[in-house]
C-alpha cells in the first residue's frame, strides 16, 4: 500500500533538502556537493532539488512523519543504497543523531492524536523562509 503524499510531505521534503544544502552543500551521506543548474531556457534548477528526502522511519510512522530528526537530504544513489542496506541506514542515523537517536525512536513508538497540520505547515514554511 502506498502512502499518500500531501502538501505537508512536499514542504517537509523541501525543508530537509534545503537544510542539507545549508549543512553540507549537498548529500549528507557522501558529502557530494550540489550546485544550481542553469537550463537552456535560462531557468535555474536549484541545487536542493537534486537531493531526495530520506526518512529514517517511513512516512507511515505518523508520530515522526514530519520530525526533522527523522529526515536527511541524500543524493539519489545514497538514498537507494540505504534502501538496499537497512542495517547501514540504522548505523548512519545513529551516528548522525547521537543521543537524539534514542529520543527519535521513543517518539516513534508514541501514539499521538491527529497532528495539527496547520501548525506543522506554519512551522515548515517558517523554517524554509529562514533557509532562503
Amino acid at each position: 500500500m502506498r502512502i499518500k503524499v500531501d502538501k505537508l510531505d512536499t514542504l517537509f521534503s523541501q525543508f530537509i533538502r534545503m537544510r542539507a544544502m545549508v549543512r553540507v552543500h549537498g548529500c549528507e551521506r557522501c558529502l557530494t556537493s550540489k550546485h544550481d543548474i542553469q537550463k537552456d531556457n535560462g531557468d535555474i534548477f536549484p541545487a536542493w532539488k537534486q537531493l531526495q528526502c530520506s526518512h529514517f522511519m517511513g512516512r507511515a510512522k505518523r508520530s515522526v512523519r514530519y520530525d526533522p530528526d527523522n529526515g536527511a537530504g541524500l543524493c539519489r544513489a545514497c538514498h537507494m543504497y540505504f534502501g538496499a542496506h537497512p542495517l547501514e541506514h540504522v548505523e548512519w542515523f545513529k551516528q548522525r543523531l547521537g543521543d537524539k537517536f534514542d529520543l527519535l525512536q521513543a517518539r516513534a513508538r508514541q501514539v499521538y492524536p491527529k497532528p495539527d497540520k496547520k501548525l506543522i505547515e506554519l512551522y515548515l514554511k517558517e523554517m524554509i523562509r529562514k533557509l532562503t
